[in-house]
């Protein structure tokens, strides 16, 4: 790969793509190209594309977009195809030059049929080969994810989750588009679920027969953004992207096998549950609870879906009962703290009691919501939950921690990679609700 504009400036805060890419580890072949300097990280650093004797499968550009026409034209008499450009101020510009300038560089790929991401974006990012173009350092992790989005903020991460195991930003998608992001994802093995950010687009025909073809090897999530007419607006000068009204997004959405997310909260909870947990086979939870308050609100959360919280089955109450003191009432949410009290090891009646509900063929899943008390009681829950999950990997396994160390122990669920963990019971009751969805749908397509 060329980069084209590199800076030699580095250290913390330097946004140095050069320094990013020694720093995750990639192997490719990188030619930085920088007239000023002869070696940047002691790699030497080249005056024009023009010197570059290799051949390039990928030129980034990271200029001042006055010239980007002038190095995009050099990049395709190179015969370079793969041509991804930082820089903003193009369609999203709110000047005439900027459109211009966007012109400029749509004939001369034309004209070459070379491709081209952006303006405006973060590039790709790969963590399966330890890559991104993104000139802002992030954390990359082997994970079956893949995400087409039309801001970088994806590949930057949030606080409850890293997105990138492979990205897309698309910015302003002035050429390559949602649907040839989807088509690469459509086959690709090291890819589970696909997370799609969307401001708007200009292909919906081929989006929507794309996205239903996929959909019904893998799920597809979709955070569509600019509902308002203020924040449409606002999308006009970030990408410069025409958006669209919110009921034909709906509608496209539902015909085309996607499941839209409501916002980021909902995105994280849907993309780890549905890259990690099976399919539902049916639309019934078993719940265990340590405390019956919040057993109540599963119940709750569960009406305002097309899951039930119902009766167990004869032979599971059976099982659960003989656990029981005498005057324990068993239902579902099972309340398994009163036998926790009288039982040692405390964890043996929460094992044998999701033991029972996993092992239930009427249920198609299972939450347990535990308070972690303290680090012991904690990793315990984690040992517990990930065993059966090993054991029981036909059936989702989700829980909600609540407590001093929950976040802990939702992060160890995470890193085991069997478990999904939320922090509230309403939070997992739509997670498994959204799985039931998407199960039913894949069933139908």
């Amino acid at each position: 790969m060329a980069l084209v504009g590199v800076s030699h400036n580095t250290g913390e805060g330097a946004l140095n793509i050069l320094e990013n890419l020694l720093g995750y580890g990639y192997q490719g072949r990188i030619y930085p190209i920088n007239p000023s300097v002869s070696e940047i990280l002691g790699t030497k650093t080249y005056s024009s594309i023009a010197e570059i004797a290799d051949n390039i499968d990928l030129a980034v550009i990271v200029t001042p977009r006055d010239v980007v026409p002038q190095l995009v034209k050099e990049c395709t008499d190179r015969n370079i195809k793969a041509i991804t450009i930082v820089a903003q101020g193009f369609l999203d510009a709110s000047d005439e030059e900027g459109k211009q300038l966007q012109k400029e560089i749509d004939n001369i790929a034309k004209a070459s049929r070379a491709r081209i991401l952006g303006p405006n974006t973060f590039g790709t990012a790969n963590a399966f080969v330890n890559f991104s173009s993104s000139f802002i350092k992030i954390k990359l992790k082997k994970q079956p994810i893949g995400v087409i989005c039309q801001t970088g903020v994806f590949f930057a991460g949030f606080s409850e989750t890293y997105f990138i195991g492979k990205g897309l930003d698309l910015g302003n998608a002035c050429d390559v588009s949602f649907s040839e992001g989807l088509k690469y994802f459509e086959n690709d093995p090291e890819t589970k679920v696909i997370a799609l950010h969307i401001e708007g687009m200009k292909d919906t025909k081929a989006f929507a027969s794309i996205s239903r073809d996929i959909a019904r090897k893998k799920p597809i999530l979709a955070l569509k953004a600019g509902h308002s007419e203020q924040a449409a607006n606002a999308i006009q000068s970030h990408t410069g992207s025409l958006t669209g009204k919110k009921e034909v997004w709906q509608a496209a959405f539902k015909q085309a096998g996607i499941i839209q997310v409501s916002d980021l909260e909902e995105l994280f909870d849907l993309v780890r549950t549905l890259s990690i947990l099976p399919l539902m086979k049916k639309p019934k939870i078993g719940v265990i609870t340590m405390t019956g308050g919040l057993g109540v609100m599963a119940i709750d959360a569960s009406k305002n879906f097309d899951i039930g919280i119902d009766t167990l089955s004869a032979k599971t109450w059976r099982l659960l009962n003989a656990m029981a003191p005498s005057w324990l009432k068993v239902s579902n949410p099972v309340d398994i703290w009163p036998i926790m009290t009288i039982s040692q090891p405390v964890t043996k009646p929460l094992t044998d009691g999701l033991e029972a509900l996993l092992g239930d063929h009427e249920l198609g899943a299972v939450l347990f919501i535990g308070a972690a008390i303290t680090e012991k009681w904690g990793a315990s829950f984690c040992q517990v939950l990930n065993e059966l999950a090993s054991v029981h990997q036909d059936k989702p396994l989700v829980c909600s921690i609540n407590g001093p160390y929950a976040g802990q122990v939702i992060q160890h669920m995470h890193d085991a990679g069997k478990v999904v963990g939320f922090q509230t019971p309403a939070r997992a009751i739509n997670a498994l609700a959204r799985l039931n969805e998407y199960s039913r749908l894949r069933s139908r397509l």
